[in-house]
């Protein structure tokens, strides 16, 4: 049931998100188009999440049982996500105000701001990703439906349309929905496995076409990095890293094996290392770093490291609980 490179690509997804996180610690002012670049490259990766949980939905679902699904789902996914949640929660509700948040959300109760907190994904910037899945994982039972029809996954084509017209939002729903083209995708790739890898392994190439397409497209027309192009600009990118990977083989596991394994961990707690490393380089004035490409990318190595170090030791804290409250 294990596929060592699905696993070892989900350890690259995961620093490719740290990455994209290490942004916001430096001051790109001096090279506006450099950060620019950096963004379209690596905004959005936590799609590629959305295409691995959709390939390891359709690989695991000859033993899909709503309940269990929904009840392994909630203590090892949701459980985590709220208990981790609550420092930044409190942090946006009691200490300070959480910038960037649609207009009027301070302007009701608490208890309201910490509800909508939760079911938006709002309160650190990579959390968004978990109500989305929670929709997914509702509408279950339709997915293996759709899996197990002759014809649906022909109707790939209009879920990209989808995408195109339905805007990502900060509505669980409505992601979802954007979305959808890219899980469908990964369960195509797992229900067609053997045609999906021959026909990678001989012409994945021909897929770096549309991938510079679309990276032309939204340097040339977007305005921000999270629109339509970013997403099927992940979506080519998915289908070529999970190639590149698994021609990688064996060698890979040393680079990416621990990070798979680490993977929900180092998502749940690499906002608040990062956070609180910018902090500290507040408070020693260390701060504005200036932003450059050899900097941000040993800065993003560091990052990765440090999570995982502090996940591991979270584990070996918490021992048999730590799925449950760190969600690895």
């Amino acid at each position: 049931m294990f596929i060592g490179h699905v696993h070892n690509f989900r350890g690259l997804a995961i620093m490719l998100i740290v990455f994209t996180h290490v942004v916001s610690v430096f001051d790109w002012s001096a090279h506006p188009e450099m950060v620019r670049w950096i963004k379209i490259f690596l905004a959005n990766t936590p799609i590629i999440f959305v295409f691995i949980s959709g390939f390891l939905f359709q690989h695991l679902i000859g033993r899909f049982q709503y309940v269990d699904y929904l009840q392994s789902k909630l203590k090892n996914v949701v459980l985590p996500y709220f208990l981790v949640s609550i420092p930044a929660i409190v942090l946006f509700t009691a200490v300070m105000q959480r910038p960037e948040l649609r207009a009027g959300f301070y302007d009701q109760s608490v208890a309201w701001q910490v509800v909508e907190f939760y079911l938006t994904g709002t309160h650190l910037a990579p959390f968004w990703f978990i109500p989305t899945m929670a929709v997914f994982y509702l509408v279950s039972p339709l997915l293996r439906w759709a899996d197990a029809t002759s014809w649906f996954y022909w109707t790939l084509p209009f879920w990209v349309l989808v995408t195109i017209f339905v805007s990502r939002n900060n509505l669980p729903m409505v992601n979802c929905v954007h979305y959808m083209s890219v899980y469908l995708m990964g369960m195509a790739c797992s229900r067609h496995r053997l045609v999906v890898t021959e026909w990678l392994a001989r012409g994945w190439w021909v897929l770096l076409l549309p991938l510079a397409l679309l990276i032309w497209g939204e340097y040339r027309f977007a305005t921000g990095t999270h629109g339509w192009q970013n997403t099927l600009q992940k979506l080519v990118l998915c289908l070529i890293l999970l190639e590149l990977v698994r021609r990688w083989g064996a060698s890979a596991d040393r680079w990416l094996s621990r990070a798979g394994t680490l993977s929900f961990g180092i998502f749940f707690i690499h906002s608040y290392v990062i956070s609180a490393s910018k902090m500290a380089m507040t408070k020693i004035g260390w701060t504005p770093l200036i932003g450059d490409l050899p900097v941000f990318f040993a800065a993003s190595v560091v990052f990765i490291l440090a999570s995982m170090m502090a996940v591991s030791l979270a584990k070996t804290m918490t021992g048999r609980y730590s799925r449950q409250l760190i969600g690895c």
